[in-house]
């Protein structure tokens, strides 16, 4: 994972992490996970008001103009399972006192995709809260489609409709193990 914004900014004003932990009255390993990108609300603002910036100054440099949020039951699982699956890589986690992912950001090559627990608003459902339905799916480009759909039934992914090509694209679709539908394509050669 790249290095974070908290630790650019820590490395700038030349502290160590046992420094900021002290400014920021927290614990040396939640300084540690911070700088994996997993924190809470409270550590955050703990960290941005010992670094002496708004906490809008922590957030990752790279802010594609749509990022779409996937309501998990089970967020926690979510921001892992999409790792293991599908090849993300985690940005920032924020948790609840439950260890759900209420924020969570994922990015893959120039895509970000944002993860949240369902429920936190009445109508914030996943689609294994609506028996299955789904009012989308997420399309994502992917160097290798058929390396990438044997890693993603590895990890337990519902194949939905296997490898075909059409409009010049490669590309299979599957389910989450929430529901959330999905297709991942390559460019083929023309």
């Amino acid at each position: 994972m790249e290095t974070t914004k908290i630790r650019a900014l820590r490395e700038k004003k030349a502290w160590t992490q046992e420094q900021l932990a002290g400014a920021a009255r927290i614990a040396v390993r939640t300084v540690q996970r911070a700088e994996e990108g997993v924190m809470s609300a409270e550590t955050k603002s703990a960290i941005a008001g010992a670094l002496d910036v708004a906490v809008e100054a922590l957030a990752p440099e790279l802010k594609p103009a749509i990022q779409p949020v996937l309501m998990y039951e089970n967020s926690k699982k979510a921001f892992d399972w999409l790792q293991k699956a599908f090849g993300f890589t985690p940005r920032e986690r924020v948790v609840d006192d439950d260890g759900q992912v209420v924020h969570g950001e994922l990015v893959l090559g120039e895509g970000v995709i944002m993860v949240t627990r369902a429920g936190q608003l009445p109508r914030w459902q996943s689609p294994k809260g609506l028996g299955g339905k789904a009012t989308g799916f997420t399309y994502v480009y992917v160097d290798d489609v058929e390396q990438h759909l044997k890693r993603a039934k590895k990890a337990g992914a519902k194949v939905v409709a296997d490898l075909s090509e059409s409009y010049g694209q490669r590309r299979y679709r599957c389910l989450d193990f929430e529901g959330h539908e999905w297709c991942f394509s390559q460019e083929v050669g023309s």
